[in-house]
C-alpha cells in the first residue's frame, strides 16, 4: 500500500521545515499566509522564503542583543538590550523605524549644553582625540631659526595650501624659540603637497625639515 515500507511499517512524515534546513515553521507561516489573504494566490516556496527570511532576521538580533547583555552585565536578554541592538544598527533600524518596543527605553543623547562642566570637557577631550586621528594634515617642522615667529611661519607655508594652525615652540621663561613648530593644514592634500615642496627649503637663513607629526 502506499505511505508504507515492504515491511508494512509507515514512513515518517517529513516537514517543510526540515526539508528547507529551517528551524522555523514553514507550514505555520503557510497558513497564515492563507488565513490573511494577502494575495489570491499563495506559491509553494512562498512560506518557505518568508521563514528563512523571518530566522535570519531572529538570528541577527538575538545575536546583537545578547551582544548588548553582555556588555551591560546581564545573562538574560531584556527589552532594553532588543532597543539597543536595533537603534544601533542601521538597517534594523531603517526596518523597524516604526516599531515601539515597550519597556525598552530610548537611546541615550544628552546635548553637551546640557551636561556639567566637568562631562562637558570630557565632550571636547573626546573631540579633541578625534581630530587627532588626521594626523596626516599636521606637520612638525624642525631647524627653524631662532627668529622665526608663527607670522612667518604660517606666510611661508600659505603659499601651498590653506593652513588652520600654526605654533612655534618657544622657552617658557625667555620666549625664544627652540627651533621647532607645527604646522596644520585643511586637507591631507594640500599637507603632502607642503612636504614635498617644503623639505629642506630655507627660511630666515636655516635649511628647515618637515615630516608628519606622528612620525617622529
Amino acid at each position: 500500500m502506499a505511505g508504507r515500507k515492504a515491511g508494512g511499517e509507515r514512513k515518517k512524515a517529513v516537514s517543510r521545515s526540515v526539508k528547507a534546513g529551517l528551524t522555523f515553521p514553514v507550514g505555520r507561516i503557510g497558513r497564515y499566509l492563507k488565513h490573511g489573504r494577502y494575495a489570491k494566490r499563495v506559491g509553494f516556496g512562498a512560506p518557505v522564503f518568508l521563514a528563512a527570511v523571518l530566522e535570519y532576521l531572529a538570528a541577527e538580533v538575538l545575536e546583537l542583543a545578547g551582544n548588548a547583555a553582555t556588555d551591560n552585565k546581564r545573562k538574560s536578554i531584556m527589552p532594553r538590550h532588543l532597543l539597543l541592538a536595533i537603534r544601533n544598527d542601521d538597517e534594523l533600524g531603517k526596518l523597524l523605524a516604526g516599531v515601539t518596543i515597550a519597556h525598552g527605553g530610548v537611546l541615550p543623547n544628552i546635548h553637551s549644553v546640557l551636561l556639567p562642566k566637568r562631562a562637558a570637557e570630557k565632550a571636547a577631550a573626546a573631540d579633541d582625540e578625534k581630530e587627532s586621528q588626521w594626523p596626516k594634515k599636521k606637520k612638525t617642522v624642525t631647524g627653524l631659526s631662532y627668529d622665526t615667529n608663527e607670522i612667518a611661519l604660517k606666510d611661508a607655508f600659505s603659499q601651498h595650501g590653506t593652513v588652520t594652525e600654526v605654533k612655534v615652540i618657544c622657552h617658557p621663561v625667555t620666549g625664544r624659540s627652540k627651533g621647532y613648530g607645527f604646522v596644520k593644514f585643511s586637507s591631507e592634500s594640500e599637507a603632502a603637497a607642503a612636504l614635498e615642496k617644503m623639505s629642506n627649503e630655507l627660511l630666515d637663513g636655516r635649511n628647515i625639515r618637515v615630516h608628519y607629526a606622528n612620525s617622529g
